[in-house]
């Protein structure tokens, strides 16, 4: 519901409720008390025939043999035996009030006298409850899913918050010489949770000298609190991915091997130093994951600086390049358990040591080992970078129509991350891997040429364009330490059959392209690449309609 108070007073209150309900099964999963079952095999005494000795002596009469060892040996009904769905309800539901009052001071004639424009100001309130209910069944609660990482168990939580909150902004001057154009603004949110209040502000100064040049500049301090998952996940294992274990035989002799003395005090036997059991043949190890109900709301420092051109002499073009540097500081995050390794073994940090909890065997991935890596406040990050963009529009060429053209792309000069007490921090920019995650190309850039014809029918040519990376702590004798550049070239066309009815016609990678591949993917990507950063699915063409009444 939104008007108007007065003349110069609006206002704009709202009230939003939502509910979202996920369901999920987890499919082809192998019971692990079914697994021991079925290969405990041994001849039928009246028909010879195999079958299971839980059969044989009534504890699982439906038990069927699982034979691996023979090419076909494994059947349908060993299968259907073995394989069994976990299932997990989860709902969201978030409520939202919020108020708002906004207004121009210029009819009561606050303000600057050298601009024609008023001060602007708005101020309002809001507040927010978001619950999370997320139940799973007794298959993942007692992780009899082999394979699965772990138990995954039921989450439950709330949070809410109430915000006050004000904006201000305010032209000093217009029209002048040397001030085509100035302004600043200004905003302040004061957060009151249910254990704890924060604050943030922003300032920021728009200047244009002359009308064909701006100059743009802000500082904003801003937090983000915990969310409900992050503070409310019940503890469980899950699975990190590592070369090898410091103290086993695939590392042995690199520089990534731990000392004897710093093997055996964490807890690997003597016996079994520098043993192949302690290599996960996966290349995967457990740690023990959580939430926390006493992390603190993380905090940034974000400064940005920009040039904005548009001549007079090429009316058509805008082009815009801004730098910016965004610093995190109490990440909601964990530490790691790699970095909580690296810790312990190579900087002799007693808390990271402590959290490594090896077996009987001297194993952190086997059923009973793990490294403790809940979630925490610790470390920072921090990017650096710049961002373009160059818009062309209505390039007239005569009967034929105009050419459109358009250009964003981002510069990544640094992506530093500082994990925690006893680890150097380290650059991403440019790399990948299971330290730095995705792949974080140098240059990045989506560029698009459009022409619209005079035969309604626009068409479109796009490219998507990424840097190569490289592994970070790789070896670049390593077939996949370097992944190439990606192109992918998008084509489109939509045509307008009636003012009320379109049809858009197009193909996403034209070329077909691959996305690189590696083996260094672990758990952050997927199929031996990164969807969340390459087109992994290939050439696909679509058509979309749009009908309007």
């Amino acid at each position: 519901m939104r008007g108007a108070i007065t003349d110069t007073w609006d206002y704009d209150a709202s009230v939003q409720y939502s509910k979202v309900k996920a369901d999920q099964r987890t499919l082809n999963y192998f019971k692990v008390d079914r697994i021991q079952r079925s290969l405990n095999v041994v001849a039928d005494p009246t028909t010879g025939a195999p079958v299971c000795m839980s059969a044989l002596d009534g504890t699982d009469p439906a038990c069927v043999p699982y034979n691996i060892f023979q090419i076909g040996g494994v059947t349908q009904d060993a299968l259907d035996y073995l394989q069994v769905p976990g299932l997990q309800q989860g709902t969201i539901d978030q409520t939202i009030y919020q108020g708002i009052i906004t207004g121009d001071l210029a009819n009561i004639g606050v303000k600057s006298p050298w601009a024609s424009e008023g001060i602007q100001v708005a101020f309002g309130a809001e507040y927010r409850k978001d619950s999370l209910d997320n139940q799973t069944d007794e298959l993942l609660t007692s992780a009899q899913l082999s394979g699965s990482g772990g138990a995954t168990i039921s989450i439950n939580g709330e949070t809410s918050v109430t915000d006050l909150f004000t904006e201000i902004r305010i032209p000093i001057a217009e029209g002048l010489t040397g001030a085509d154009s100035l302004s600043v603004d200004a905003a302040y949110r004061y957060s009151d949770y249910d254990s704890l209040s924060t604050d943030t502000y922003k300032v920021g100064m728009d200047w244009a000298p002359i009308q064909d040049v701006k100059f743009r500049g802000s500082y904003q301090k801003a937090v983000r609190a915990a969310n409900v998952v992050e503070l409310f996940t019940a503890q469980g294992f899950n699975l990190f991915d590592l070369p090898g274990d410091p103290c086993g035989a695939d590392l042995a002799g690199s520089a990534n091997a731990a000392s004897d003395a710093a093997c055996l005090a964490s807890g690997v036997p003597a016996a079994l130093l520098r043993s192949p059991s302690l290599d996960s043949p996966a290349g995967q190890y457990n740690f023990l994951q959580g939430g926390n109900p006493d992390l603190v709301p993380e905090e940034s420092e974000t400064v940005t600086f920009g040039i904005i051109l548009q001549p007079r002499f090429l009316p058509k073009l805008i082009m815009s390049v801004d730098y910016f540097n965004i610093e995190i500081t109490d990440t909601i995050s964990t530490f790691g358990s790699a970095n909580t390794l690296d810790a312990c073994y190579f900087q002799g940090d007693a808390d990271s040591c402590a959290r490594i909890n090896r077996d009987q065997n001297g194993n952190f991935w086997r059923a009973d080992g793990f490294v403790q890596d809940l979630n925490i406040n610790i470390g920072s990050l921090e990017t650096t970078g710049y961002d373009l963009n160059v818009n062309y529009s209505g390039l007239e060429m005569g009967s034929f129509g105009s050419l459109n053209f358009n250009l964003t792309g981002t510069y990544l000069d640094e992506l530093i991350t500082v994990p925690g007490p006893g680890v150097d921090a380290y650059d991403c920019a440019g790399l990948y891997s299971s330290s730095c995650g995705t792949p974080n190309p140098q240059w990045r850039h989506h560029a698009r040429l459009g022409w619209v014809t005079p035969w309604a029918v626009d068409l479109s040519l796009t490219w998507r364009y990424y840097d190569g990376v490289e592994e970070f702590d790789g070896s670049p004798v390593q077939i996949d330490y370097e992944l190439d550049a990606a192109n992918y070239f998008d084509m489109a066309a939509n045509w307008a059959v009636t003012e009320k009815f379109s049809v858009l016609v197009g193909i996403n990678n034209v070329l077909d392209s691959d996305p690189p591949v590696t083996s260094a993917v672990g758990t952050t990507g997927n199929g031996n690449t990164f969807p969340q950063t390459y087109d992994a699915l290939g050439r696909w063409i679509f058509v979309r309609a749009q009908v309007g009444f």
